[in-house]
């Protein structure tokens, strides 16, 4: 075979090669093919417009890189395959994300359930924006040995307390306006009334 024959074969064999990443940093993996490192590669984004996405690849993922003219230097990393080191994320057809850490995000298609489980790595949810609106045609629960409001709080209809054994601490003042207060079924609002009324130092009787 000809030098030129086989540098063709060498450029065609290069425009797709899978190679493992060695290592990452500004933006740009050193990829290992089988011994031969090529470093300075990037990598293809969903969005690198004004909107942006990023997320690196890991060190030992292994990818599928695409060589412009088999030039692996001015290769593009295109995808990723998994492996033993590095397993599907799922087995079905449910979308799934398993970040290192252990948090899981994922939909289920079939009980249309988003869940978000970042109790593997003891991690935190935080949302932040200028408003928030939660709408829910049923119910929302909030499981948690613990429920902290720091700013006022609206309660448009009824309000259930102590269902479960607990009891109420209030600090401060407390103004009830319209309706009336209620213990145990007897009035003790501001139109209560007792039984036993009358002059001197004696003490009324009970509510009525």
């Amino acid at each position: 075979m000809s030098y030129e024959a086989s540098q063709t074969d060498r450029l065609l064999a290069n425009l797709i090669r899978y190679g493992r990443v060695q290592s990452v940093a500004g933006g740009m993996a050193t990829v290992d093919f089988d011994g031969e490192v090529v470093s300075g590669l990037t990598w293809t984004k969903q969005r690198a417009g004004d909107d942006r996405q990023y997320h690196a690849p890991s060190v030992g993922e292994q990818v599928v890189v695409l060589s412009p003219s088999g030039e692996l230097s001015q290769g593009v990393i295109v995808g990723s395959i998994s492996q033993d080191l590095f397993p599907d994320a799922g087995s079905d057809a449910n979308p799934r994300t398993i970040y290192a850490d252990g948090t899981v995000i994922e939909y289920n298609k079939t009980s249309h359930t988003l869940t978000i489980d970042a109790s593997a790595s003891s991690g935190a949810v935080l949302i932040k924006c200028n408003e928030a609106n939660i709408e829910a045609a049923s119910s929302v629960t909030i499981d948690a040995p613990n429920t902290t409001c720091t700013g006022n709080l609206s309660v448009a209809k009824s309000l259930t307390m102590g269902a479960g054994g607990g009891t109420a601490t209030i600090t401060g003042n407390v103004a009830i306006s319209g309706g009336t207060l209620t213990h145990n079924g007897k009035n003790i609002g501001a139109t209560h009334q007792h039984t036993g009324v009358q002059t001197g130092g004696g003490n009324t009787g009970g509510v009525l």
